[in-house]
Formats: C-alpha cells, structure tokens, sequence
C-alpha cells in the first residue's frame, strides 16, 4: 500500500485509476477542490474519513499535505511481454531509461516530464534507485501512477534487445560536443539519463548510439537532471511536430 497525499496527486490520479485507492483522509473539507474530489469519491463509493489535521501529520510528517490523504494499492510495474508488445506495435518509440536514480524528488519530476510528454515506458533498475513513494507521488503530481515503469535487474541487456529492434539509444553527458538541438531526434528512442552523482555508467554509455548535451550559458557546466529529462523529452516532442 502506499500513501499518497496532496490536492493535484489524489485529483491526477482519481481520473486515471480510482480503483487503486483503498481509503482517503480529509481535514478541509470546505476547500472547493476537495470538495471536487470528496464528489468523485462518494461517486466511486471509495471509502472517506474526515479527520482533524493532526492525524495526517502523524501519518506523513509536516509536509504541504492539503488537508488531504489517501491510501492506494500498489504500483504494478509492466513486464517483458508489454516492452515486446510495444516494440511490435509502436512505429516510433519513445522509451526513458533513468539509470540509478536516487533523489525521490528528481524521480517523481522525470516521471511528469515523462508522462506530459507521452513516452511509452519508464525503464528503472531493480537495484540502486530510489522506490516509488509518497514523496515521487506528489512530485510527479501522480504522474508515478500513470506512466508505465519497468524494473529490471540488467539494463544494460534490455538496452541490448531495444538496440537489435532498430531503435536509436541516446545517452545524456555536459561533456559531449554533440548539442541536443543538431541531433535527429525524430525517430524510435531509448533517452538514457544517469546518476545524480556519477551520469552513466560505463557499460551503459558504451551501448549509446549517441550522446548528447544541453547547452548552457554563463560558465553553467550542468543543470539538474530531472530539468534536463525535461528539456530533452519535450526537444523530442517538437521534433516529432507533436505540438
């Protein structure tokens, strides 16, 4: 079960799957958006308690709770068979790889890029990166609840396998001379952004077909990745002439 809490995160993703919710805790209920909300869930008659402020922080902690709180199953990550589906299906992928991610708050704002920006499946290793939690729930603004994610113990493998299908793999380094905005983007990807701390990993980096950068100004050597997924996915999107 997790606990998921926040006015857009519990709106998002009511509209997405209100059958992934078990139990929903309410302490302003005068607030006209919840008031939105308590009618869609009395609607899909999900259970609601209305408690005193107090109680929520004790299940959360001080955080921007807005009065709000809910209890939902767990995420189901897709497997092999939905990745072999998608490759068969989908002329033109869009797939992120985010390799080794640590900081819950950069996860749940690769996981909103993503999702505005319709990729087609989040790949995550089972090992080294941070857990779905409440904390990428409310970054992402529920978007963790919508993309497709799939954990696998060996990217580089399924890296592998996408690379054979015929789909360009693009890896992301500040250092690379080749600029993002003079790369063909509009074509099958796999978009591969590494670590926090260390970027990608060797093995990783030597199944790119390309790496590329983001170029700043003012001496700026790097920017923060879950900005530079973001900048990166939508440069895709407007190749792709999408908006």
């Amino acid at each position: 079960m997790y606990i998921i809490y926040g006015i857009n995160t519990i709106q998002t993703l009511l509209n997405y799957n209100y059958k992934c919710f078990s139990n929903v805790l309410v302490c302003k209920k005068d607030n006209e958006r919840i008031k939105i909300i308590i009618s869609k869930l009395n609607y899909f008659k999900i259970k609601i308690n209305f408690v005193d402020d107090t109680v929520i922080r004790k299940v959360v902690g001080n955080v921007v709770h807005q009065g709000i709180l809910a209890y939902i199953n767990k995420k189901k990550y897709v497997n092999r068979l939905f990745l072999t589906n998608l490759i068969n299906k989908k002329n033109k992928l869009l797939i992120l790889v985010l390799d080794s991610i640590v900081d819950p708050h950069n996860l749940g704002s690769c996981l909103r890029s993503a999702c505005a920006t319709n990729v087609d499946l989040v790949i995550i290793p089972k090992y080294n990166s941070v857990k779905l939690n409440s904390t990428v729930y409310k970054v992402s603004s529920g978007a963790a609840g919508i993309v497709p994610i799939m954990k696998v113990s060996n990217l580089n493998n399924v890296i592998r396998i996408l690379k054979n299908k015929g789909i360009k793999v693009i890896g992301t380094d500040d250092k690379s001379n080749n600029i993002l905005y003079k790369s063909n983007l509009n074509k099958s990807l796999v978009l591969i952004i590494g670590s926090e701390k260390y970027g990608m990993r060797n093995l990783i980096r030597r199944s790119c077909d390309e790496i590329i950068s983001i170029p700043t100004n003012n001496n700026m050597t790097s920017i923060n990745l879950s900005v530079a997924t973001g900048i990166i996915l939508f440069e895709i999107i407007r190749q792709r002439n999408l908006f």
